[in-house]
Formats: C-alpha cells, structure tokens, sequence
C-alpha cells in the first residue's frame, strides 16, 4: 500500500477506514479507532488552546496508557513536536530536557502522576487534559520534513541531546516494515517499550497505520515472563520486540512455547547472540529478526532473518532496508575494501535532522557525504561510532563501539557523560568510569554480567563517602546509568598525553585497596518510622536469596533481574502496600530510596 508521508496524515486515514476496528487492546478495554480519534482531537484543540503552534515541542509527562499515545497524535496532529518524559527520570534530567528543547507545554496527570518541577520553570503551559469535552479538528498543513518527535539520547559532553526525527523519515520506516512484513488488519503488536525510545515509534504506529491493533501492556506485566506471555495469548499478540537482555530472561523461563500465534519476533538495541536464536527457536515458531540502527537514522536502518543453523558468535545486522545507504570508512575517510573493518556511516533518506538546539554536535555527527549519487543524495552521512565489517555477500557484521559508548540492558550509554556529571561533586580530581565484567569471589571475570565502575582520585583534604556520590547521582542520572562500584584511586593512569589511560585501570586496581560499598543495617522495627525499611529488606533477601545486603545497595547490583524484580513486586503489594508500581522499582532501585518512596505514598 502507498503512504502518505506525514505520520498523523496516515493515521487519519485509519480512522476513516477501520473506525470499528480496535485500535488499543488493554487489560481492562479494547478502544477503537473512532474513540483514539476523537480523543486525540481532544488533545489537539487543548493544545491550541493553550496557544501551542506548529514546531513547538511539547512535553509528554505520563505513564503508558491509552490517553498516552492518544496525546502524541494530538501533537502531532496540530504540526508539534511531541517530547517523552519518563516518569523515571530524575528531576533535574526531566528539567534539562525541556530547558534544551525549549519545550512550550508539558502535559500530565495532575491526578494520578504530576509533573513535579513545573514550579521552577518559565513560559511552560502545563496541559492537563478534560477528556469529557468533545471537539472535531482538523490538521493544519506542514510539510513532512517537519519533525514529529524528538527523543533524548545520552551525550558524551555530559548532557543528553535530543534527536529531532521528521515525519517524512518516521513513515519512509514504517512503509518499509509493512512491505517487508505485511501487517493485516487482524493483527496484533504488542507494545511494550517505555516511549523515551524510539522502538516505542513502530510499536504503537505500525499497527495503526494499517488498522491493526496495538496491544499496550503495563510495565507490571511485562517485567514478569509468566505474565507477560498472559497477556499476549489473552490478546492475541502476532508480532513483538524485545532487547536480547529481555529475551534471555523470557528464553530461561521457557514461556515462548505457549504463545502459538506469535509470527514475528524482533530484536534489537543490543547484539543478538546465536546461542540466544538456537534456544528461542526451540520454543518459538515465530520467524526471529535482528534490527540495527541509531535513534539518529529513524529507528532501525539494516534487518536480518536470524536463524539457528550457529551455535557460537553473534546475529549479523544484515544489510540496509530501502532509503538507507551504508558506508564503512577507516580513519582517513576512505572506503573500506570489502571484508575489511572500518566505521559505519549511514545516509539517505533515513536520517534525523539532527540535535535540538545544539547545531555543534550536529556538525560533528552529520558530516559531508562526498559518495553522493542519484538515488541517495542527501549531502550529508551519519557518523555512526560503531565498528562493522561488510562480507563478500554484502551482510554487515557489528564488531563493537570505536567510542565509549555501550548498551546495558537495551539503553545507549555515553560513558563520557556520567564522567561529567561525577566530576562536578566537590572534591573529585578525576574520574574515569568502564564498564566491566564483574570478578566473582574466585577472581574470575563474570562476562555475562557486566557492571559500571568508576574509578576516582580526590583532591587534597577531601573527604567524600560512596554514599554521598551515589546521592549525587540519583539527582542526574537515570537509575541504569548510575556506577556500580566505586574504587578509589591514590593515581589515576595516563599515556603519555596526560589523557587517561583506561587500558590500564583493572591492572591498578588489583594494587589499590578498593573502598567496599557501604553497608548500612536496617534500623530496628520497633522504631514504627523505619519499619518499610525492615519489610522490603526482608523481601529483597528472599528473593534475591541473600543476606549481605545493604539499603543502599542497587537491586540489579546484587543479583536482581527483571524476574526477580517481578517477583519483589508482587510480595511488596501483598505485604506492604499496593500503591507502588514496578516503575516505582526501577526509579528508586534501593532499599533506602523505595522505601521513602513507599513512606511518602
């Protein structure tokens, strides 16, 4: 089918044509395209109401729901620039964010989950939404090299940057996924990735597009295996997408089998292993895909039919979907000769328009593409960062970062980012921060658990606990971006540049004594104040079976995944209180913190 190349223009021809079809399946409701539309019209006109204009970015400050994705269309719908805050973040990320974008609206539930640092800033119109009122709109006309969303990546100058996607790139994804994959109005996707990631983009719209169905799961299902795959066999779920970091853990639960309508299973944001593909496929019928791509080239650009004929090494990223054009460059620029490992860059009609408001970093990262030609002549290439290397039948192989970048558990890290933001405490020297393999309590690196570490001197006379930087942190980074280990250094190793030399700071720690995480006993539970404290302790220790445990301990640092933490869930809503939910978990991973958290409900 043909397209239109704005992505709320497509989704208005849905509700004209499948207005009876469900749009949204949830837990409690199914909602059909002529309610989404109606309500996203809603959201259009509050919009204009509050003076929003094409072009302005608005901030969306909600939990995963129906009227979620009802407001993105409405965004959209009036030429805006929708912008997702996760509710996870920190505050002064969440401020960052809409400061840099100059965001003119932020909209949120001042019932259920307001936006909390409105207070502190100007010519910000906080939207809340009357769902009662009924309004028809129609869109204004932009052209779709207009942006619709822009999302923030970490940054290696210490702070995020926004990626500003246009429509016209978004729909260019989406026609490619339905001609490759050819999506029926029968089925069912399901939609499971937070909306601060671009994945969430064909999640919700592809089915959308074509008058299927979008199965929106909650976070407290889809962090559990058993429920998960609950729900997707309740709803009927045909295709679904995971990081291999969730598909491992759903693979060790063995759910896959029971979920017999499933046809496709995607995975990307980190490398698919082969010993992964061979287990899936032995519960799973379902055709298993590898996706490739930076949020900077409109979600995924390069596509791969996995199969389970290896048992050893990684999933190749296979070759450019259409509109994408690949290059492999080594260090002067020049193109590598086939077979060879060099840079990716990627052009063509795939790329985002670049970073909001910080035009230095776009030059950076989109440079001049002097291989132009008639088909794919956008003058400009994406510097990718990462490492490939193109086979004699054209299939690109991931070798790894040339950068400090990496992938836990699915997020895009700049390590150089969190490096900024320790330095700023009063009393750091230097830092340095890697991501390793743990060593276990025989010496022996854990490679499949690899962890953050930072590394730091101090300046003369100062005096600063973990604690206090594990404090720091959780006011400005994200919980998955916050160190694990903290090792004090008596000298931080250079080259001979004075840079630091990170090859050499596992040798160094092995002669330094490594400052051991603080322990901190919970407080007795006869004091009525801190009985929270004693409870989640208690639970926290049977699940994770463990005693050595510390209130200030991280829950994924100790042992804990996302079915151990599904499990601490349900115990803390039986045994403590059910107003938490699992995102709760993940915002506030300690003890200490959750149990505040808990105390404040």
């Amino acid at each position: 089918m043909a397209f239109e190349r704005l992505l709320h223009s497509v989704l208005a021809r849905s509700f004209t044509l499948f207005s009876n079809n469900i749009a949204i399946k949830v837990d409690n409701r199914n909602i059909h395209y002529e309610e989404l539309s109606s309500m996203s019209d809603v959201i259009a006109q509050e919009l204009i109401t509050h003076g929003i204009k094409p072009g302005d970015v608005i901030g969306v400050y909600l939990n995963k729901s129906v009227e979620m994705i009802a407001c993105l269309i409405g965004i959209m719908k009036i030429g805006a620039v929708y912008l997702p805050l996760d509710t996870s973040f920190p505050e002064e990320r969440l401020k960052y964010m809409i400061e840099n974008s100059e965001a003119k609206g932020v909209i949120n539930d001042t019932q259920n989950k307001p936006f909390p640092i409105i207070h502190s800033l100007l010519n910000v119109n906080l939207v809340d939404i009357d769902w009662e009122i009924k309004v028809r709109f129609d869109s204004p006309i932009i052209e779709d090299s207009c942006p619709c969303y822009v999302i923030y990546t970490s940054g290696s100058t210490g702070r995020p940057k926004g990626v500003l996607v246009s429509h016209r790139t978004v729909v260019n994804y989406l026609q490619w996924m339905q001609n490759a994959f050819s999506l029926s109005s029968k089925d069912v996707v399901l939609a499971q990735t937070t909306f601060s990631f671009d994945v969430s983009v064909w999640e919700m719209f592809w089915p959308l597009c074509i008058g299927a169905s979008c199965a929106l799961i909650a976070d407290e299902k889809k962090y559990d295996p058993v429920l998960l795959m609950e729900f997707m066999q309740t709803h009927g779920v045909t295709v679904a997408q995971f990081v291999p970091t969730a598909l491992h853990t759903i693979a060790d639960a063995k759910v896959f089998k029971d979920c017999h309508q499933l046809k496709h299973l995607f995975s990307g944001g980190e490398a698919l292993d082969q010993a992964l593909v061979r287990q899936l496929s032995s519960q799973t019928s379902a055709v298993i895909h590898n996706l490739y791509g930076p949020t900077e080239a409109s979600i995924f650009c390069f596509h791969w039919v996995a199969t389970a004929k290896k048992d050893k090494g990684y999933v190749p990223i296979g070759r450019p979907i259409p509109h994408a054009k690949a290059y492999v460059l080594d260090e002067q620029g020049g193109l590598v000769t086939q077979g060879g490992a060099g840079e990716l860059y990627l052009s063509g009609d795939i790329l985002a328009k670049g970073y909001i408001n910080n035009v230095s970093m776009t030059e950076s990262k989109f440079v001049k593409n002097p291989f132009i030609d008639a088909f794919f002549d956008d003058i400009r290439m994406y510097k990718t960062g990462d490492r490939v290397r193109e086979r004699e039948d054209g299939v690109m192989e991931y070798l790894g970062r040339m950068d400090r970048q990496v992938k836990i558990r699915g997020h895009r890290i700049e390590l150089s980012e969190i490096e900024s933001v320790i330095f700023n405490i009063d009393g750091i020297k230097n830092i340095a921060v890697s991501y390793e393999s743990e060593v276990n309590e025989n010496n022996h690196s854990d490679v499949d658990n690899k962890i953050l570490k930072a590394y730091f001197t101090l300046k003369d006379g100062s005096e600063l606990t973990i604690q206090e930087i594990k404090e720091y942190l959780s006011e400005y980074l994200p919980f998955y971006m916050c160190p694990s280990q903290f090792i004090e250094l008596e000298k931080m190793p250079t080259l001979n540049n004075e840079k630091t030399d990170y090859s050499q700071l596992d040798s160094v720690k092995r002669i330094i004594s490594k400052i051991k995480r603080e322990y901190i006993m919970p407080i007795s539970k006869s004091n009525l104040k801190n009985d929270t404290e004693s409870k989640v302790m208690a639970i926290w220790k049977t699940v994770l079976n463990k005693d050595n445990i510390s209130l200030s301990d991280n829950f994924f640092d100790v042992g804990g995944n996302s079915l151990l933490m599904a499990k601490v869930h349900r115990n803390i809503k039986k045994e403590i209180t059910d107003k938490v939910s699992i995102m709760d978990l993940l915002q506030f991973p300690t003890i200490k913190k959750l149990s505040q958290h808990i105390d404040k409900q």
